[in-house]
């Protein structure tokens, strides 16, 4: 009995030391990851009426580079977010906008080359079709992840949001091998 108490202790311990109900969440950075970040990798830090950090929205790296494909992830769950003010969510939302929108200027410049495969897309290729932002983007990756790979362009369109007009515009830019 007092081997499986010091058990359940140490694992409550663990749990209070790398669970943060606070945390920010990511598209493919662990939650230690997440946990070793400065603030400035956030877009927004508030502090809540218990003086915990609240982190939102990660999006750049150790290094303080951007990283492109979380800054979409972060525009594209964007409305899934708590704020403890909710002044502070248009603050968040414009500093994001401001480092996508100069991705997407460099991304105007790049001609694209060939169609994307949407089984093995990121976000950032996602984004590069015509009429698909980042939350649309987010779908359509989460919807491979949870479904898997797309049998045949057509797929698409079980996606929210991939309707008949979106499918049109980007049918020649996608491919699924």
């Amino acid at each position: 009995m007092t081997k499986y108490v010091i058990k359940v202790s140490v694992a409550c311990m663990f749990l209070l030391i790398f669970f943060d109900p606070h945390q920010a969440y990511s598209q493919e950075w662990s939650d230690f990851t997440l946990r070793s970040l400065p603030d400035t990798s956030f877009a927004l830090v508030e502090i809540d009426k218990d003086g915990n950090k609240v982190r939102h929205f990660p999006y750049r790296d150790m290094n303080g580079s951007i990283h492109v494909d979380q800054l979409i992830y972060c525009l594209g769950t964007f409305g899934d977010e708590t704020w403890v003010d909710p002044k502070h969510k248009e603050t968040a939302r414009r500093h994001l906008e401001e480092h996508y929108y100069r991705f997407k200027l460099k991304q105007l410049k790049e001609e694209m080359t060939e169609p994307v495969n949407i089984n093995d897309a990121g976000l950032k290729d996602l984004v590069r079709l015509p009429n698909i932002g980042p939350v649309t983007a987010v779908r359509i990756y989460e919807y491979g992840q949870t479904h898997g790979p797309f049998d045949n362009i057509e797929d698409i369109k079980k996606v929210q949001g991939v309707g008949p007009a979106i499918f049109a515009g980007i049918r020649y830019y996608i491919r699924t091998r």
